[in-house]
């Protein structure tokens, strides 16, 4: 599961960074040596089902049966999983997590990971939650009552 996940979101880690994409890895940092792709994919996943759940199945209104009612469950989708992604990562960052031994030292040293580079797995999140959503959509639309064509 952590091979797939860390998959998904190592497709940009190229904008997020690979000091960062290592540490989620669990590779770069005694302090966390977990995959925490698992839990922050898994989340997404969750996430992006219940808002699709949501929007076809618990408000599905007539009036919503367009792109731009679907669009706004997208975007609220979005929102939500950038602020867990970005958060996720943050509070190991603010706990003093993202640290390495040095070889030269051998003493703790921080990682070259800043706040933007989590910013941007949160931005990295956001994308991978509106590909999860698309998809979502695409299966479990055709039930719905009232919404089975949107968004298209």
């Amino acid at each position: 599961m952590g091979e797939f996940f860390g998959s998904i979101y190592c497709w940009l880690e190229d904008f997020f960074g690979l000091e960062l994409a290592d540490y989620l890895w669990g590779l770069s940092s005694p302090e966390q040596q977990s995959n925490m792709y698992i839990g922050i994919g898994l989340s997404m996943l969750g996430i992006s089902f219940l808002m699709v759940v949501t929007y076809y199945y618990v408000v599905n209104h007539p009036r919503l049966n367009n792109w731009w009612g679907w669009l706004i469950f997208a975007g609220v989708n979005a929102a939500i999983n950038f602020v867990v992604g970005w958060q996720w990562v943050l509070k190991d960052y603010y706990d003093g997590l993202m640290v390495a031994k040095s070889a030269t030292t051998g003493k703790m040293e921080d990682l070259h990971i800043y706040e933007s580079d989590i910013l941007a797995f949160g931005v990295t999140n956001m994308i991978d939650a509106i590909l999860a959503f698309i998809f979502l959509s695409f299966i479990l639309k055709w039930w719905s009552r009232n919404c089975p064509n949107a968004p298209f």
